[in-house]
């Protein structure tokens, strides 16, 4: 069987995979039967080669190949015309997929397919060399004809995120309440690998009892503080690109622009508390961390921005804040009000020396 994985989750890939090489039976036999290649090193003859040799005392053999296609993509991408050769490579390919034995259970792993191009469209290869004109089929027609499956590893989005870690738990016998599903979510995001390691480790350390939201307090870094930490270092260094590439990777959760904004604040408030108890003359990080109720973590970040804020600029962008939080509550397209805040943040002040 010949399967194609594309934009597929590393987690999901992974397991996926190794649930393929446990069906071929004894794990010392199936590391004897397992090959794997990289596009950037193969090509269609040796894809085809390995794929049609026997396997060794086991009924199949599995072969994996990361990055062809992304690789035939690039190719394609920069060919001037359909007579060059990676238009002959891809052929030899397309073509042999069809006479690929039982025997080899062949994995194609890639981020995409351009679905405009030959490589999944199909093409025609000209006359050449005394071979007529013919046509080669592409992904798509393999698909439908049932040549190769598309395997579909998405990770799950924000909403169907807490689905899918109650189902892993359910799997594994382990007790979580919903609080504290959707605090695991909201902490890590839709990392599936780190989410199934925190799962892993709430379970040792609740011993058989349910998880509880706590426990994911107690346990777990908050993924996305720590975003918004690189977020307000950025603004604080005024890095207009390094903010909104740390708005992106906070964006890449699925948060709603107004959560972030929340976040976004709240750094900002511990700023101006943090601050306030600096001046006093207290600067252990962890006697300030229990006066303001805040764990130590946070309170060391935030002690190495204050010198970059004087009260007034933390008075002003807090302002700033609630003009912003009033106008997506009233109408304003909420993720450009986020977008013109952190530009504007970045762009309307210089690194300045605490007063």
């Amino acid at each position: 069987m010949i399967y194609l994985l594309l934009g597929a989750d590393e987690y999901l890939t992974a397991e996926w995979l190794a649930t393929q090489k446990a069906m071929l039976g004894d794990p010392e036999l199936a590391g004897l039967n397992t090959v794997e290649l990289s596009g950037g090193q193969t090509n269609a003859a040796q894809v085809l080669g390995e794929a049609a040799m026997m396997p060794f005392l086991c009924e199949r053999r599995l072969l994996i190949v990361y990055g062809l296609l992304d690789a035939y993509e690039k190719r394609m991408a920069a060919s001037k015309s359909d007579t060059a050769a990676i238009y002959m490579e891809m052929a030899q390919l397309l073509d042999g997929l069809r006479s690929v034995p039982e025997t080899c259970v062949l994995v194609f792993v890639d981020n995409s397919v351009d679905k405009r191009r030959g490589l999944w469209k199909g093409y025609v290869l000209p006359a050449a060399d005394g071979h007529a004109e013919r046509r080669i089929d592409g992904l798509e027609a393999l698909i439908k004809a049932g040549v190769v499956q598309q395997e579909i590893l998405t990770a799950p989005d924000a909403r169907t995120l807490p689905t899918w870690l109650q189902a892993r738990a359910r799997a594994r016998n382990i007790a979580i309440d919903g609080a504290a599903v959707a605090m695991l979510c909201n902490f890590v995001g839709a990392n599936l690998r780190q989410l199934d390691n925190e799962l892993e480790k709430l379970a040792l350390y609740t011993d058989g009892r349910p998880i509880t939201a706590q426990d994911v307090r107690i346990m777990v870094a908050d993924v996305s503080e720590e975003l918004v930490w690189n977020l307000t270092d950025a603004l604080s260094q005024r890095q207009g690109a390094k903010a909104m590439h740390a708005l992106r990777e906070l964006r890449r959760n699925d948060q709603s622009p107004i959560y972030l904004l929340s976040m976004i604040a709240r750094q900002y408030r511990m700023l101006v508390e943090i601050k306030s108890v600096l001046a006093t003359g207290q600067n252990n990080p962890d006697a300030i961390a229990k006066q303001l109720g805040y764990s130590a973590y946070p309170v060391k970040k935030a002690m190495q921005l204050v010198p970059q804020f004087t009260f007034e600029e933390l008075e002003d962008i807090l302002e700033r804040l609630l003009e912003v939080d009033m106008a997506m509550k009233t109408g304003a397209d909420q993720d450009t009000e986020l977008d013109l805040l952190i530009a504007d943040l970045a762009a309307r002040r210089q690194p300045v020396r605490s007063r």
